[in-house]
């Protein structure tokens, strides 16, 4: 029995021997000097693109924002960053970047750059909110490269990301995705058409599209580029594969199949603006004073349905709500303060929670028949009734603005 261990023993050693030198015989470097070569390969394509790269960027696991275009230029140890995301072609910031080895070369984003760590940076309250901001990349793992393109995977999110060599300068390339960008006029709702005896409707928003042929929907996030949309992954719509929708410009619409889509204006979008004005806010102060202050209720965000309310030491998070035809104030987490829903009565509890907020419903004075908005509570916050606004922050009432902290039944009227 031993002696047959043994042979069995020195077999093992054998076999194990021939596969370790099968293995050796495979590559004339070591792991450690294939991944070197690797990774001066790709510093040497980095810098090798003389306006840069365009980076089609996607934050977030599941690109619910959306994509967004950046522009990217290296030397040796720094990388210049340009935007869609600033409205200004023009604005770059410098960093440093790296290249390391993980399970592959991966390109890293080191020091902090407004534009590139702009969707990771998690001090944003905007996105998911405070403590996780757009949850975007900051580090790349490089899945594949030639000599025009470099496809990444982001570290946290998992995204796949392009980057493609620029053939002209940035900010040209910026300019004409910003043209597109501003081409898509806030009110119209959806685009449409009929194409080969099927009704096509493409509807982007948010940057997320949903194109409808047929009995058939689908819906993938979106960015623009200098030619119009490109799609997160190709969409195959009735075999027909879509990866990119171009705009035209001249027609000042979409073109689908080689044919020009018909832009249809939203319902919402008259109401929306009629909505917008000058006001008379009417409120009870910290001192249980009643106070006239006019504002001016600007209606410039229509996808957003968001009102810019000016004459207030504070900005106001005023939105237009689709189903009720109305003025709504929601909470809003401002980073430093909160605009707060606030109950006053009973136990006098306040939050900052999603969707809480006031509707501005319409009233009519008795006595003078005047038409005015009394914002009550909108319904969201269960056994709670919300009836006024208070800034706050984590020591409390916010008095950063310097003036009133509680804004009690508030009303606007017409001046």
């Amino acid at each position: 029995m031993k002696r047959i261990l043994f042979y069995i023993t020195c077999f093992a050693a054998l076999l194990l021997q021939a596969c370790n030198n099968e293995v050796d015989d495979l590559f004339d470097k070591s792991a450690q000097e294939r991944m070197d070569e690797e990774l001066r390969t790709c510093q040497e394509l980095l810098v090798s693109a003389e306006n840069g790269w365009i980076l089609e960027y996607y934050p977030q696991s599941k690109q619910e924002y959306g994509g967004y275009c950046m522009t990217v230029k290296f030397d040796g140890l720094h990388v210049t960053a340009a935007s869609e995301i600033t409205g200004d072609p023009t604005y770059t910031v410098s960093s440093l970047y790296s290249l390391k080895s993980d399970v592959g070369p991966t390109l890293n984003f080191d020091s902090y750059n407004d534009i590139l760590h702009y969707f990771a940076d998690p001090d944003y309250s905007l996105g998911a909110g405070l403590g996780a901001g757009y949850e975007g990349d900051y580090e790349f793992t490089i899945m594949s490269h030639t000599d025009n393109e470099i496809v990444l995977q982001g570290k946290k999110t998992k995204n796949t990301m392009h980057m493609y060599k620029l053939e002209e300068s940035s900010e040209s390339y910026l300019s004409k995705v910003l043209a597109i960008t501003n081409a898509m006029e806030p009110q119209i709702d959806k685009f449409e058409s009929t194409i080969n005896g099927q009704q096509v409707t493409v509807l982007p928003e948010n940057r997320q599209i949903t194109i409808q042929a047929g009995e058939e929907s689908q819906t993938m996030a979106y960015m623009y580029t200098d030619q119009g949309l490109r799609l997160y992954e190709t969409m195959d719509i009735n075999g027909t594969e879509v990866t990119d929708i171009a705009w035209s410009a001249d027609q000042h619409t979409f073109i689908y199949e080689d044919q020009p889509l018909t832009p249809v204006i939203s319902p919402y979008y008259e109401p929306y603006v009629e909505l917008g004005g000058d006001y008379i806010m009417r409120y009870t102060n910290n001192n249980n004073v009643v106070k006239e202050v006019p504002i001016k209720v600007s209606a410039n965000n229509f996808r957003q349905r968001f009102y810019t309310v000016e004459g207030l030491p504070f900005t106001l998070p005023l939105y237009y709500n689709d189903a009720n035809n109305c003025f709504e104030i929601i909470a809003t987490d401002y980073g430093n303060y909160y605009v707060a829903i606030w109950e006053i009565i009973n136990n006098g509890s306040l939050t900052w929670g999603n969707g809480i907020g006031l509707f501005g419903v319409t009233k009519v004075n008795e006595e003078t028949q005047e038409s005015y908005y009394s914002f009550e509570d909108n319904g969201v916050w269960g056994d709670h009734v919300g009836r006024a606004i208070i800034l706050w922050s984590a020591g409390g009432e916010y008095t950063g603005f310097g003036g009133d902290t509680r804004y009690m039944y508030i009303e606007f009227h017409k001046p």
